[in-house]
């Protein structure tokens, strides 16, 4: 084979495990909270949708979603570490509760090294 055969076959191969390994995740939790985190009743949330879409300018009642998280699943659990953006939540979604960055707790600020000897 030729070179660029063997270079989109692994590309292909490639492209085809990332689109199935997300096959068996389970869909994204999504709760409907009031302003304290605590779970309501869906059509609060229904009625604050609704009410944002036909350009309804007056006062609304906070209720919104959180999406992952953990909760009992009973109206008045608190919902703890959900995100309001759906697939960015710790417990699960798109980055599977993978964190990134900062310095953890074996990073140190170090000093700088010594000056020419």
């Amino acid at each position: 084979m030729k070179r660029t055969q063997h270079i989109t076959l692994g590309l292909l191969a490639g492209m085809a495990l990332a689109f199935t390994s997300g096959c068996n995740r389970k869909p994204e939790r999504r709760d409907c909270v009031d302003e304290t985190g605590r779970i309501t009743g869906e059509q609060n949330c229904q009625l604050v949708e609704e009410r944002r879409r036909s350009g309804y300018m007056g006062p609304m009642p906070y209720y919104h979603y959180l999406y992952g998280g953990s909760t009992g699943g009973h109206m008045g659990d608190m919902v703890v570490n959900g995100n309001p953006v759906p697939g960015m939540s710790s417990s699960g979604g798109f980055f599977g509760g993978v964190s990134r960055g900062g310095f953890g707790s074996t990073g140190s600020a170090g000093s700088g090294g010594s000056g020419g000897e």
